[in-house]
């Protein structure tokens, strides 16, 4: 951001040759509105880039500052005050972020305690692991049923084909998994007569020797199909009719049915054979032919990889080149429902600059897919996501891919060949640098669990139609988009640590950790077969029998998936900004030691436990990570911005950050971070007061980084540990700043008690974090700004707290520190920022000053008690170290020559302050002007003795005076349905007004619910309070809160309404007002002057010599210039027109002569 830098670099340079002086100011800019900046100082519009910029801050060593000032101003995003919908980043946005402010100094080191489990297990998430070196078995349970003739009382056979074609694909007894399926048309079972009644049983000719058919499986399904395909295999709809383990002989081999088949005589039989074999034997040959058409479908192809939440795959890039506009990526999965949904991603890429493009969390562990693609060479990416059950990508084969087209912006997830969720509006491109398979990008974290196969990539948009015709089959040739394929990795091997590439490209995969190797049951398999026009020869058989069917249970083993153990251990570096080092110490592959017995559905039947070889305790290390110290200098919330108007120039507020003065030195980054820095436009001053300080601050010491973490991790010390400090040895007095906001709606809403401890023991300072809100300054908003929170509301800092130490601790000796919060329950997060400050004794025994004037003044902080015309407010301190007991105030309005003085007194011990409260005689008001008038005060004679330091004796504020309004007017008030109490209908709402000395002039008393109150009012001149009180603090008109909407507004006798007030405002309306009569003489008349007529509703003349004066202004009654006229010096009466101007009350001022009248307009 060269312009800012460039800006404070001559801001400083140019203040610093001038403000050598105590009481002269340097400025030093850093953030401005207009602009989000890199961290080398480059301007950019991204939304993706914070603030983030150097600040140039004075480095002249002979200078001390009484106090530093940060200016913050904030004003709506591109200053575009006009926002009635909350349209979030258009103008002042819809919600409330946080804007966290740091100042970095890499000088000092942060640190963050962190947790290491000292032994990483895949697939297991206890702390107590029994192991065996050699491999564990699982057993699957299955029933199986054999029919045996007894007798046979009368049979039919029929025999369809007669071919002498050896067949090795029907029962594949050499592969562990296979299925096939074979056609037979109702015309040819028809032409070779089988019956329209029950088949059972089936045969089949064996040419070879004898071979295990494990788990053989023959099913039949009635079917309207007149060819059987390889892209839709059928699935559902079969009988099993028989499924047993078998020993195939040479020869007729005849299959009795255990249930019965029916034939209808008009529909056409699909045959299914499937056997799994857990040992792979010889193969079967079986005799059969050649036919015209397909037939018959087969497969064998079973094989996948499994993943268990420690391992994934690199997937060679070269060949995605092309990929940028447009991309298809899909796979088949079965994920493990045992520990899905977890936070996962199952595939990832990088930019060349390590920038996500393309990611696919799946899911994460809020159930949710999303799909991540497209970054345009930013750290912003594009983004779809959809929330999915369980049964969508776990217990069963489902088919996924994600598509995306940059110049359409169409991005879409189908399922299983069906449009699962899709997204509009993306368009930024993708450029894969490295890609991963199974983990995120970098390998070390977000690892999937469970089982892959068939992964395709795409340098295109694939329709859905080629997603869903494509899905079953593997890809080759045919495929119409097969130029378009820059990887295809089946993952069918079966063996191996690495898988091929099946395009042209023939890349390399490799697996990372314990990729294992297995394979789908045969009677599971459902896709991948290849098509052929040969089947076997088969006889049907149908008749009456004598059958005995037994039921026999049979166990089939399989190998657990082995755990990949590592062990790790830590190495520290401390005083250096590298992280411990977490070291693996070894890596190896154990069985647990545990057998399961599932049943046929995967039920778990019981569990044994096997020969134990070792136990591993998992226990956790603690290490550190470090950064260069990052200082929470403020923690600011934006507003609730629907339909909110900060101007043209925004509204400011002020800080003091004196405890950083060890920090603002010297070139050093700042930032803003918590999202409020892509929000409303912020600008950043710091103002350095060249002076003494009260006290010098000697060193400022960050005890934790700030972080944003869970109450469970809090309370368990995981994070904010208990800290040993070392105090600074030259210090005598020190102070412990903390910031502590809750979030996540347990956390927000609920308070809670956090505490500081200081040397374990009793908890020296406990306190609730709550903030009440219903009395916000920036109102109304939009949202829920009126309810409270912890430590902070929309459109405000927020709550610091400050605790003095001093009397705990010893210089130059060692503390234990430490934070908490007492309990939480939910959601409960909290963004917690504490910092040590240390000082050196006062530099002035007897001081006072002035510190802020709380009315009358403009500051926004300040808004809801001003404008006034009542007592002014001002906060005073002692700035000594000797009490403060008296304080002489003088204080005046603009530039009268006439002070008012205020004696004050009271007891006030080093750095204590007081709000004071002023006298406000007529005199005070007389130098008033319609607009922009100054309030000052200067103070002296503390405790009737000389001020030490008199640079902090005077303070000023702009501020605009009070409206006036007419003697008599009526008060309309509508109050809502909300109720104090439901019986009596007692509204919330109550209003009163008070005169300047605080007695009750009138009250609403007791109003009801739903009704309208109209009261005249009538009032002697003077200064009067307008108070509207609000029970629930939710005011009269609030969206929210199903009450309803209310009114109050002030309406002039027979004119038009003279005040509306905003229903909107929370818990109170504090409104102050002049009661002036308007035809009273005033120092126009004393001036021989004469304005006629008054009232009037269209003229006005001004009669008097006007020779000195230059400009004449009319104001309405809130203290806008609503007409302004040049003076014609050669006459000595002007004509004013004041037909277009409302009816109402006005002030006539001529120039700084402070001559006044009131206009009376009917």
């Amino acid at each position: 951001m060269k312009l800012i830098l460039n800006i404070s670099l001559f801001l400083l340079c140019l203040s610093t040759a001038k403000a050598q002086s105590p009481g002269d100011t340097i400025v030093v800019q850093t953030f401005i509105h207009d602009a989000y900046t890199d961290g080398n100082g480059n301007t950019t519009t991204s939304l993706s880039s914070p603030r983030d910029t150097m600040a140039y801050f004075p480095t002249d060593t002979s200078l001390t500052f009484e106090k530093i000032i940060m200016s913050y101003n904030m004003r709506c995003k591109d200053n575009n005050n006009n926002n009635p919908g909350g349209t979030s980043r258009v103008g002042c946005g819809a919600y409330d972020y946080s804007c966290q402010t740091y100042v970095h100094d890499s000088t000092r080191i942060d640190s963050i305690l962190s947790i290491q489990a000292s032994h990483s297990i895949s697939s297991f998430n206890g702390t107590l692991y029994n192991y065996s070196v050699n491999p564990v078995y699982n057993y699957y349970q299955y029933q199986q049923q054999i029919s045996v003739i007894n007798s046979i009382i009368s049979e039919d056979s029929t025999n369809i084909g007669n071919g002498n074609d050896s067949l090795n694909f029907v029962i594949s007894t050499d592969k562990n998994a296979h299925k096939a399926q074979f056609l037979y048309t109702a015309n040819e079972l028809n032409a070779q007569g089988l019956l329209n009644d029950t088949i059972k049983a089936i045969s089949l000719n064996i040419l070879s020797g004898n071979e295990s058919a494990n788990f053989l499986s023959i099913k039949l399904k009635l079917t309207s199909d007149s060819i059987i395909s390889s892209y839709a295999p059928h699935v559902n709809g079969f009988t099993e009719v028989y499924n047993s383990n078998t020993q195939l002989t040479h020869g007729i081999n005849r299959f009795q049915f255990v249930n019965d088949f029916v034939w209808d005589s008009v529909s056409n039989i699909i045959v299914e054979y499937s056997i799994t074999n857990s040992t792979s034997g010889g193969g079967t040959m079986i005799a059969g032919e050649q036919e015209n058409s397909i037939v018959g479908i087969f497969s064998s192809d079973a094989n996948h990889i499994t993943v268990s939440s420690a391992q994934n795959i690199d997937l060679p890039t070269t060949s995605m080149n092309n990929i940028s506009n447009e991309v298809t990526v899909s796979f088949w999965i079965n994920g493990n429902a045992d520990v899905l949904p977890q936070n996962t991603t199952i595939i990832e890429g990088y930019d060349a600059s390590n920038q996500r493009t393309l990611n696919i969390h799946f899911p994460w562990s809020n159930g949710r897919m999303y799909w991540d693609c497209g970054n345009s060479g930013t750290s912003s990416y594009d983004r779809i996501d959809k929330a999915a059950t369980l049964s969508e990508y776990t217990n069963d084969w489902s088919h996924w891919a994600f598509t995306k087209n940059a110049i359409t912006g169409d991005q879409k997830i189908y399922r299983n060949g069906i449009l699962w969720h899709s997204g509009t509006g993306n368009n930024r491109t993708v450029d894969i640098a490295t890609l991963k398979l199974a983990s995120n990008g970098g390998g070390n974290s977000y690892f999937w669990d469970g089982h892959i196969r068939e992964l395709r990539i795409f340098d295109k948009e694939l329709s859905a139609t080629t997603i869903s015709d494509w899905m079953n089959t593997r890809v080759n040739a045919l495929h119409p988009d097969y130029t378009n394929l820059v990887a295809h990795y089946p993952f069918n091997e079966g063996v191996g640590i690495t898988s091929l590439d099946n395009t042209s490209n023939q890349q390399i995969a490799s697996l990372n950790g314990n990729v294992n190797w297995n394979y789908i049951r045969g009677d599971m398999l459902t896709n991948f077969f290849i098509e052929t026009n040969y089947r076997p020869n088969i006889i049907f058989y149908q008749g009456q029998y004598s059958v005995n069917i037994t039921t026999s249970t049979v166990l089939d083993s399989l190998i657990a998936t082995p755990n990949t153990v590592t062990e790790y251990s830590i190495f520290s570096n401390p005083g250096t900004l590298q992280n411990d080092s977490i070291v693996s110490v070894s890596t190896n592959n154990y069985w647990e030691s545990l057998s399961y017995l599932f049943d046929a559905n995967g039920n778990i039947l019981s569990i044994d436990t096997t020969n134990i070889d070792g136990v591993i305790n998992i226990s956790q290390m603690y290490y550190y990570k470090r950064y260069p110290m990052a200082f929470q200098i403020m923690s600011f919330v934006t507003p609730y911005g629907l339909g909110l108007d900060f101007g043209t120039e925004g509204k400011s507020w002020y800080f003091d950050v004196t405890d950083y003065t060890p920090i603002l030195k010297g070139n050093k980054r700042i930032t803003m971070s918590g999202g409020g820095q892509w929000q409303e436009d912020i600008d950043i001053k710091f103002l350095f007061i060249v002076g003494t300080p009260s006290r010098d601050v000697i060193d400022m010491q960050q005890i934790w980084r700030p972080q944003y973490k869970n109450y469970n991790a809090i309370m368990a010390d995981d994070i904010f540990e208990p800290r040993d400090v070392l105090l600074n040895p030259d210090a005598t007095a020190y102070k412990l700043r903390t910031i502590i906001t809750g979030h996540g709606q347990e956390g927000e809403f609920i308070p809670q008690n956090h505490y500081i401890n200081i040397d374990g023991g009793n908890q020296e300072y406990l306190w609730s974090v709550w903030t009440e809100c219903a009395e916000n300054p920036v109102y109304p908003q939009g949202g829920t700004w009126i309810y409270d929170r912890a430590g902070w509301c929309p459109g405000q800092a927020s709550d610091l707290i400050e605790n003095e130490i001093t009397s705990l601790v010893s210089p130059g000796q060692i503390h234990s520190i430490d934070y908490g919060v007492t309990s939480a329950t939910g959601t409960s997060n909290y963004w917690v920022s504490n910092q040590l400050v240390s000082y050196k004794n006062p530099n002035h025994s007897i001081d006072a000053a002035v510190v802020e004037i709380l009315s009358p003044t403009n500051k926004i902080k300040y808004l809801r008690k001003n404008p006034l015309c009542s007592k002014p407010k001002i906060v005073i301190q002692n700035t000594g170290s000797t009490t403060l007991t008296s304080l002489q105030i003088d204080y005046w309005i603009n530039n009268n020559s006439i002070h008012e003085t205020f004696i004050w007194t009271g007891n006030l011990e080093f750095l204590e302050k007081e709000v004071v409260a002023l006298p406000d005689p007529n005199s005070l008001w007389n130098n008033l002007t319609p607009s922009e008038n100054t309030f000052n005060v200067h103070i002296i004679s503390p405790n009737n003795s000389s001020d030490e330091y008199f640079f902090n004796n005077s303070i000023n504020s702009k501020f605009e005076s009070a409206p006036v309004y007419p003697p008599t007017f009526s008060l309309w008030f509508q109050t809502n349905s909300g109720v104090i109490n439901t019986l009596s209908q007692v509204s919330e709402s109550s209003w009163e007004f008070i005169d300047n000395n605080g007695a009750q002039m009138y009250s609403s008393g007791d109003l009801i619910a739903n009704t309208q109150y109209r009261d005249t009012l009538t009032f002697d001149e003077g200064c009067y309070i307008f108070k509207v009180t609000d029970t629930d603090d939710d005011g009269i008109d609030f969206w929210a809160n199903n009450d309803g909407g209310g009114m109050a507004r002030f309406r002039e006798i027979g004119a038009s309404w003279i005040k509306s007030f905003e229903g909107d405002f929370g818990r109170s309306i504090h409104h102050e007002f002049r009661i002036e009569n308007t035809l009273s003489n005033t120092n126009i008349d004393k001036k021989n002057i004469t304005v006629f007529p008054n009232p009037t509703s269209d003229y006005i003349f001004i009669y008097g010599n006007l020779k000195n004066s230059s400009k004449i202004h009319l104001t309405n009654n809130l203290g806008k210039i609503v007409k302004s006229v040049d003076v014609n010096k050669d006459h000595s009466t002007q004509k004013i027109d004041l037909s277009k101007l409302s009816k109402g009350i006005y002030v006539l001022s001529i120039d700084n002569e402070q001559l006044i009248k009131k206009i009376v307009i009917h």
